[in-house]
């Protein structure tokens, strides 16, 4: 007797694994025991059983889903149509209680004659059958208890259910549930996800901002992306004027006003510093990324001018103005014995001796840049025509008089000039004029 009971219990709990397990489109479902029933005969029924002599669809819902709702009215309505050739059976993981006061309180569902499924969660192996995360929830089952289908409720739809009565191949889109919380309920940021998961081809849009990284290089790099076409703008380690700078194309932007070099039309501008970098400590200094799908320059250009203003709280803006330059130029009748180098750029130097700054053999773009070597107040434009290396010996000084009469020896001259120029203006974002 004791070994007929074991037997028998071992039986039922393989059984039970068994009718557990996930059932997938093509497979044939399993008759398993349903209890916790309304709108039926009895409270305990088997699937196929009871249900299964028409098509059957099954509609996980539950109360508080307007969409589930919608779905259920849709199905009585085109289970009327139809002349009941298919059968519904309800699946709700909601209490007895709740769904009975449902019924009665809900005018559309009093005369529904469906039979549901409660506590479905507790009492049946459906929701381990067929497992989803959202509801509605729609599995088809052909008349040969085969699942045809498992979908959103969109498919519930008049052809689609004439394709299920014909026995056609529905072939419709699978709904398919994540049960993983960083995927399905934002436990990851969701470009990562989309990076893991599908090598970023899900991306449209994306930027962000972040402190400097102490273990990356400063650079500003342009990506063409392969998997996605678009724009893809990588700025590492860069202060805030850098940032305008490339966020409006101005690469040679000329920028004014005490060591930040930026122009503003705010005479009250209240932080200043915080224009104003240091590389070492890295303060001031940010990092930022943006990709903008199928774009060209200007509208993620835009998209950058948006976040930095944002970011930053400032205002920017563009226009045409008078900006003071020092314009390199050469002698009229004079030897330009300053490019008679004959020696390889790789070899030059800069010797501070004193007084006095040698430059061996530097191209000259390097040396304009770096404003002489001087510090000087206005950027330098190159209207030499000439962009190669260069000897001279001059004064260490942000004299302008004095670098003029040492450039004039070699046939080099530098004066001070006007010249109208695009100049990005940052304001504070409440002094907007």
């Amino acid at each position: 007797m004791k070994k007929t009971f074991l037997l028998t219990l071992i039986c039922y709990q393989i059984c039970q694994i068994a009718v557990a397990q996930k059932v997938n489109i093509g497979e044939k479902c399993p008759d398993t025991k349903l209890t916790s029933l309304l709108n039926y005969k009895s409270a305990e029924a088997n699937l196929l059983t009871a249900f299964n002599d028409k098509p059957l669809i099954i509609d996980f819902w539950f109360i508080r889903c307007p969409p589930c709702i919608a779905t259920m009215i849709k199905l009585d309505s085109l289970q009327k149509i139809y002349k009941d050739q298919f059968n519904i059976l309800m699946v709700t993981s909601e209490k007895e209680e709740d769904v009975k006061n449902f019924l009665n309180h809900n005018e559309k569902f009093k005369n529904l004659k469906q039979p549901i499924v409660y506590t479905a969660h507790l009492t049946s192996d459906l929701k381990k059958m067929f497992p989803h995360f959202g509801e509605p929830h729609e599995v088809w089952i052909g008349k040969n208890g085969i699942v045809q289908a498992i979908t959103s409720f969109y498919e519930i739809t008049s052809e689609n259910i004439e394709k299920f009565l014909r026995g056609d191949s529905l072939n419709l889109p699978e709904k398919m549930d994540d049960f993983d919380t960083k995927y399905a309920m934002g436990g990851q940021a969701l470009l990562i996800s989309d990076e893991e998961r599908s090598g970023g081809k899900r991306k449209i849009y994306y930027s962000w901002i972040g402190d400097a990284d102490p273990r990356v290089p400063s650079l500003s790099s342009r990506r063409n992306e392969q998997a996605m076409p678009g724009i893809h703008l990588i700025y590492q380690n860069i202060d805030i004027v850098g940032l305008y700078r490339e966020a409006y194309n101005l690469r040679r932007t000329k920028w004014q006003i005490e060591s930040a070099r930026v122009i503003t039309v705010s005479k009250q501008f209240r932080d200043t510093l915080r224009l104003q970098s240091d590389y070492r400590t890295k303060k001031n200094v940010f990092c930022y990324e943006v990709f903008l799908r199928d774009s060209s320059e200007s509208p993620i250009k835009k998209i950058m001018q948006r976040d930095l203003d944002n970011f930053f709280q400032l205002k920017s803006s563009i226009r045409r103005q008078d900006v003071q330059y020092y314009v390199l130029s050469t002698l009229k009748k004079h030897s330009n014995n300053a490019f008679s180098t004959k020696e390889k750029l790789h070899s030059g130097y800069i010797e501070n001796k004193g007084d006095s700054i040698s430059i061996k053999s530097m191209p000259l773009h390097t040396i304009l840049e770096n404003h002489l070597y001087n510090d000087l107040t206005h950027d330098i434009i190159n209207e030499t025509g000439y962009n190669g290396a260069v000897d001279i010996v001059i004064p260490q000084s942000k004299d302008i008089k004095k670098l003029k009469q040492a450039l004039n020896k070699y046939g080099l001259d530098i004066n001070q000039e006007t010249r109208e120029e695009n100049v990005v203006i940052l304001q504070d974002v409440d002094d907007r004029q």
